[in-house]
């Protein structure tokens, strides 16, 4: 994988434990916002609105950054943009790093340990925040870096960049003097290929694991709505591993979903997957209550309608709804049923009991309430087992092993054999990441490496 290499240094002093700029640099005229330029064509980054003083080499992009005291936070614009970038994606990120002094040889050993206790103690404790129009976006250690951005094309983001001082840091540093520097990355990725195989992606429909995890009060709401992020979680963990990886992104084409969000992964695989999509304004709401419609159209995209009818409207309701075909093939396929009205309801937000339902079917899992096990997780809010949802709750929140059966008509149904130890999805979905992310690395591009400014 090509690097290109620039570095863009802001020389630091500590004093009391703060930071002020060894380099006196001075803005262009008119105050303008300083600001950083990724030029996808050069593939390296341009620096405006900063000069430098005669003799300095390194831009101060954070000039507000200076004597600062423990328990002082300060926060200075800047300007990130994109330019020349014709396709894929570009995120871009703020870190920094100690600069260890050109002139080594003349350090003295206790200077040298004091300089190393600066870098693990105060830039470890201090705090970068990047925030857009009053909005928090991402906070970080100093040393870690920050999230600045997701372009999907040219443009520009005036953020607001806050530096943390931490109260518990101290005057132990008072009398420390280093250099850091202010590393900007560009990770490109390319759009997601279009799969050379049509088939659609498969579900793991022979182990019945456990999807549905509850609620820290205890419960697991049945009747609380379900949102998009949560539901298109549900079926990316379901995925068979061959799929999961065929089908595998970490980029999407949504203005909300962002790299650093924990259904980001999921949103992009799936979106790669053509399973789910977002909204004519390019955003997905993955925090948006999902509806009836919407979640039925995402489960009838891993079937296709070719052996069904779906030439008639069954629902009232749906005639002339975007979803109509998808709404009347899940119907076909045995995934939904109506209202006692004989409607649908499609723009309702679909309830969590409905939409596990749904998964079960499309899982082609078929539980009894009679036919479970004594000691599975038991919900107090899904004792009743008169109630419609029960057996569906129960097989989406307790991992088992079964044996088909079929009654007289013959419909089938799960006789339950033993329970198997819940899923840890967290730890999963961090090895799926892992994996699939080393396998699909994007084009990293960095500012660190050279200098810039330089006569």
């Amino acid at each position: 994988m090509k690097r290109i290499r620039l570095r863009t240094l802001t020389a630091v002093a500590l004093a009391l434990v703060i930071l002020g700029s060894l380099c006196t640099v001075f803005f262009m005229a008119g105050g303008n916002v300083p600001t950083v330029t990724f030029d996808f064509n050069q593939k390296k980054f341009l620096f405006e609105n900063v000069l430098r003083q005669e003799g300095n080499i390194y831009p101060d992009l954070f000039t507000d950054f200076k004597d600062m005291m423990p328990g002082d936070s300060r926060s200075q614009t800047v300007r990130v943009k994109v330019e020349n970038l014709k396709d894929g994606y570009i995120y871009l990120y703020l870190r920094t790093e100690p600069v260890w002094p050109d002139n080594p040889e003349e350090i003295t050993a206790a200077e040298a340990e004091g300089w190393q206790q600066m870098t693990d103690e105060a830039l470890s404790r201090m705090k970068l925040v990047v925030s857009r129009d009053g909005e928090e976006l991402t906070k970080a250690a100093l040393d870690e870096g920050v999230y600045l951005g997701k372009f999907l094309e040219d443009g520009a983001l005036d953020l607001d960049v806050a530096l943390e001082v931490p109260i518990e840091v101290g005057n132990e540093l008072q009398s420390l003097r280093g250099e850091i520097g202010w590393i900007f990355t560009a990770e490109y990725y390319a759009d997601p290929d279009d799969p050379d195989d049509p088939d659609r992606p498969g579900l793991d429909k022979g182990g019945h694991y456990a999807y549905i995890i509850g609620y820290p009060d205890g419960l697991v709401h049945p009747e609380y709505h379900i949102t998009r992020a949560e539901s298109t979680t549900i079926f990316f963990r379901m995925l068979l591993e061959e799929s999961r990886q065929y089908y595998w992104s970490q980029v999407n084409p949504y203005a909300d979903v962002f790299p650093y969000d924990w259904y980001n992964n999921a949103i992009s695989t799936m979106t790669n997957a053509d399973i789910v999509e977002g909204y004519p304004d390019g955003s997905f709401r993955p925090n948006g209550d999902i509806t009836r419609a919407e979640f039925a159209a995402m489960a009838v995209r891993f079937f296709t309608g070719e052996d069904v009818d779906v030439t008639d409207n069954v629902f009232p309701d749906v005639q002339d709804h975007w979803a109509d075909y998808e709404i009347n093939l899940a119907y076909a396929h045995n995934l939904i049923q109506g209202y006692p009205d004989g409607t649908f309801k499609p723009d309702q937000e679909i309830t969590r009991a409905e939409a596990m339902t749904i998964v079960n079917r499309v899982l082609e899992r078929y539980p009894h309430k009679d036919h479970l096990l004594e000691d599975m997780i038991r919900w107090p809010d899904n004792m009743d087992e008169t109630m419609w949802y029960y057996a569906d709750v129960q097989e989406a929140t307790n991992s088992h092993n079964y044996n088909m059966h079929r009654d007289e008509k013959p419909l089938p149904h799960e006789h339950w054999t033993a329970l198997l130890p819940v899923r840890d999805w967290a730890a999963l979905e961090r090895e799926w990441s892992e994996y699939n992310s080393s396998r699909n690395p994007g084009e990293v591009v960095s500012s660190k490496g050279a200098a810039i400014f330089k006569n």
